[in-house]
């Protein structure tokens, strides 16, 4: 399945790339996000939970950034599975990063995502709505992190 979409902040390019790259921002502002570390400059493994239609779904990933062309775009590969193998999730995607005329950044994310599983059971548009609605949840506590100086 396919999701994507773009949002705009006020913090410029290459400040907003290297910030996509700090665990500890990126740990505050996933949906879900219960433990996200960097095992070296291009994986990070994460510990994620997601709740859909009464079922809690912790997710053991590993995160790894197959390409980076600074300030503009990181390509990365996520894959993982649910304890006990349950269902499993991988998602290629693509972000990339314009500069506004304002000096900031608008956020473009394309993620072809692949659960099987017990969650691979759902509706296709029930699994995308979830997956849309974390994407907008993550674009919204990344602005606040960073427009607060919290991040």
């Amino acid at each position: 399945m396919r999701v994507e979409g773009d949002f705009a902040l006020s913090v410029a390019r290459p400040a907003l790339f290297e910030r996509l790259l700090d665990a500890s921002l990126l740990a505050r502002c996933i949906p879900g996000c219960e433990q996200l570390e960097q095992l070296d400059a291009a994986r990070y493994r994460a510990a994620v939970a997601v709740a859909m239609a009464g079922i809690t779904a912790r997710f053991n990933l590993i995160v790894e950034l197959t390409h980076s062309e600074p300030p503009a775009r990181i390509v990365c590969v996520t894959r993982g599975e649910e304890g006990g193998r349950a269902s499993q999730f991988s998602a290629d995607s693509e972000i990339l990063l314009h500069p506004t005329d304002d000096d900031g950044t608008r956020v473009a994310y394309v993620s072809e995502v692949n659960l099987t599983g017990r969650l691979g059971r759902f509706a296709l548009g029930m699994m995308k709505k979830k997956a849309q609605s974390m994407g907008d949840d993550f674009a919204r506590n990344l602005r606040l992190a960073l427009e607060t100086g919290h991040g």
